[in-house]
């Protein structure tokens, strides 16, 4: 019998243990505004153009209190790169092949808290780090880490919730590599679109 009590008792406890556990779990999509550009800009250099940008994620968010909530998760995104040579005839001839993989895909994991700014809306700030997945985009490797800043908005329901969150990313703003000067700096303006679940 006392099994029977001490075993609905721990199961009582955890239920509202898991029902109190104040955390989200939240997928999304984003698109965003992309660019490459060189940390120091290089006269006559080749160029890039990055199109298309989309992401979708996964993010784990725990609530710290009424104002404050900590978030984290995986985001993948993927873009068109196109790379235009530098107006050099004598260093490019016409005929010239050159190597280019115009898919760029990323995996990264970014970090941040979030802080209530009423009952809509919300200012979000954190590191990301950053893994291109692709190689031969012709600009330099992105991996490395970088930072997130955004104002969103979000609709709560009983268990669901509906965001919407503008925001900005650098990335490789402290790269892995050794990266020289002229090295190119992933930066993007975007919004995501998630739906949230509550437990």
């Amino acid at each position: 019998m006392k099994k029977y009590t001490f075993l609905s008792l721990f199961l009582l406890i955890s239920t509202a243990v898991f029902a109190q556990s104040g955390f989200e779990v939240k997928a999304y999509f984003g698109v965003s505004g992309a660019l490459a550009n060189r940390k120091v800009d290089l006269e006559g250099a080749s160029s890039v153009e990055i199109q298309n940008f989309k992401e979708v994620g996964i993010l784990l968010s725990r609530n710290l209190g009424e104002k404050f909530s900590l978030t984290g998760g995986l985001n993948y995104s993927f873009a068109s790169v196109e790379f235009r040579i530098p107006q050099c005839p004598d260093c490019y001839p016409e005929q010239t092949l050159y190597a280019h993989n115009p898919d760029f895909q990323m995996l990264s994991i970014p970090i941040y808290a979030e802080y209530a700014l009423g009952k809509y809306f919300y200012a979000a700030a954190g590191p990301l780090v950053d893994f291109q997945l692709s190689e031969g985009n012709n600009f330099s490797d992105q991996s490395g880490f970088g930072y997130l800043v955004g104002l969103g908005a979000k609709l709560n329901t009983d268990k669901l919730s509906f965001s919407v969150f503008p925001n900005y990313k650098r990335h490789s703003a402290i790269p892995f590599d050794n990266s020289p000067k002229y090295k190119h700096v992933l930066q993007e303006m975007g919004i995501q679109l998630g739906v949230g679940y509550s437990f």
